[in-house]
């Protein structure tokens, strides 16, 4: 222990990667803290970062980890793409608050968050081409629902950064802010408005759209479990109390129920 800090506060969880010594490099060890961090979370709204000040948010998938066997590094059992499903799939959105490079599986990793906050100079690359890696339809997928076409290809076939500010991220960070300290009260204010919000409602809206930008199809299961976030919605307490709220022109209490 001791590569990330948790803090809880009123709904939103902040989990800080500090292993500077390995750049937080994606590797066994940070994941094995990452992991439960998001997945165990009880909150509203997660921020994940970095330490303020940093050059390098993370340096992406551990080398020393990668197989050399011929196995793929990104196979579905890999404890990065748990780290990316955990994202994607937790019942509440995940803001990145990226300062520094965030390198290969890294920008994957922020690519999944929900919503990017980053510093003016941050930079987003994806770098399989220099090591030879073939990268994964599920991968492409995530890239493709944070960036156009065009934009992915150039980041893959040159593997050459993005900064945060550049005109092919526009569309994909959501705020650019010019230093540490602007990063961390944008990030934290983002957060705490989600969390003001109805999580149910936030929840589904989620998965829908994570299902409409999934590599693979819509399926009568997952259109099923989609409809039953969006009943659970319709019929909770947070509903009533959202029309009430709104009818006496007052600042709603939602409570997940």
């Amino acid at each position: 222990m001791g590569l990330i800090s948790v803090v809880d506060d009123q709904g939103v969880r902040t989990v800080t990667m500090t292993h500077q010594e390995r750049r937080n490099a994606l590797g066994v060890a940070l994941l094995d803290e990452l992991l439960p961090a998001v997945e165990g979370a009880d909150c509203r709204a997660l921020i994940l970062r970095a330490e303020p000040g940093v050059t390098t948010w993370s340096a992406g998938h551990d080398i020393d980890d990668l197989p050399v066997d011929g196995s793929d590094p990104l196979a579905w059992t890999s404890p990065v793409e748990h780290l990316v499903r955990a994202v994607r799939g937790a019942g509440f959105p995940v803001i990145a608050a990226v300062e520094g490079g965030a390198w290969g599986a890294a920008c994957n990793l922020a690519f999944a968050c929900d919503i990017i906050v980053a510093t003016r100079t941050a930079e987003f690359a994806i770098t399989p081409a220099k090591l030879g890696v073939p990268y994964h339809s599920e991968g492409v997928a995530q890239f493709l629902a944070a960036v156009s076409a065009p934009v992915a290809k150039a980041m893959f076939f040159t593997a050459e950064p993005l900064r945060a500010d550049s005109a092919q991220l526009a569309d994909t960070v959501f705020s650019v802010v010019d230093s540490s300290d602007e990063l961390t009260a944008s990030s934290e204010r983002l957060a705490r408005r989600i969390a003001s919000l109805a999580p149910l409602s936030i929840k589904a809206i989620k998965a829908e759209i994570n299902a409409l930008t999934d590599a693979r199809p819509l399926t009568a299961d997952s259109f099923e479990q989609l409809t039953a976030l969006r009943q659970r919605a319709w019929t909770s307490a947070d509903f009533h109390e959202g029309l009430a709220a709104f009818c006496e022109k007052r600042a709603p209490d939602f409570t997940g129920e």
